[in-house]
């Protein structure tokens, strides 16, 4: 049975796993390569993240998934800084940061930049956040950043995290689960739209479940595995085995070879594990 017959819903609502190497292998040309402050996991992920790319980030309690997107706000803004040091987008956001489980702490961006040459009021200026209450108003958000986006500039799209509610409403008794899975292809589809269309960065977590199946390969998947991985063609697992030793994999990449690495998180945000 395929997703389409899985979901009940039209072919053209699913984007093809072709479709998705076709569009990355058409991306080449675009150089920015936004890093995530430390070595190993850029590494893992072919040097950081690329423009016109989809991230999913999944991995269970205490591996970093947060604290990894507030200390990417924070290399996106020194990254882009220099690059754009006389450009007009030092004058408008152009880090959008939508916050489905009110996580968000901007006291956390105050830590993580004392080693860190960065003006703390610049850099909040700098990120716009949307606390997101629903599958509805984040189709809602992502429809309004539409509008504010210019395909001449850099973005950065972080959603932390994108099945909250997906996975809530599932549970939800009131709420027929077609009437979910629909409701979450949309954002789907516009993440896809947005992402491709302004090559900008887009970023997720997810939350997760127990992998009932291969649990030697991955411990959890993302809820709701069987739509994402129609959309995102790289997968992020973050492994926590030890009390400072984590592992970073990447995991269905199209076009990248899977690697693992160490990491650990510290005072000063995620670094290389040092022996």
């Amino acid at each position: 049975m395929n997703i389409s017959d899985l979901l009940e819903i039209e072919n053209i609502q699913v984007i093809k796993k072709q479709k998705i190497l076709d569009d990355s292998e058409g991306l080449t040309d675009l150089s920015f390569i936004l890093s995530s402050g430390a070595k190993n996991f850029d590494e893992t992920l072919g040097g950081g993240f690329s423009r016109g790319k989809k991230y999913l980030i999944f991995g269970a309690n205490k591996t970093g998934k947060t604290q990894l997107c507030h200390q990417l706000c924070i290399q996106a803004y020194i990254q882009l800084s220099r690059l754009n040091a006389k450009s007009e987008i030092m004058n408008k956001q152009f880090i959008f940061y939508f916050d489905t489980e009110n996580t968000f702490r901007p006291e956390r961006l105050k830590e993580l930049i004392l080693t860190r040459n960065v003006d703390y009021n610049k850099l909040l200026k700098c990120i716009f956040v949307s606390k997101i209450m629903s599958n509805a108003a984040l189709l809602l958000a992502l429809k309004e950043l539409e509008k504010l986006l210019d395909t001449n500039n850099i973005y950065v799209l972080i959603i932390d995290t994108l099945n909250n509610h997906y996975n809530s409403e599932l549970a939800n008794k009131e709420i027929a689960s077609n009437k979910t899975k629909t409701s979450f292809l949309k954002v789907l589809n516009k993440i896809n739209e947005i992402t491709r269309k302004y090559r900008i960065i887009t970023i997720t977590t997810a939350q997760i479940t127990s992998n009932l199946i291969n649990k030697d390969l991955l411990r959890v998947i993302p809820v709701g595995n069987h739509i994402l991985n129609h959309f995102f063609s790289e997968y992020v697992y973050l492994d926590y085995k030890e009390q400072d030793k984590r592992h970073v994999q990447l995991v269905n990449s199209l076009n990248l070879p899977e690697k693992r690495l160490l990491y650990s998180i510290t005072s000063m945000g995620i670094q290389d594990y040092k022996i």
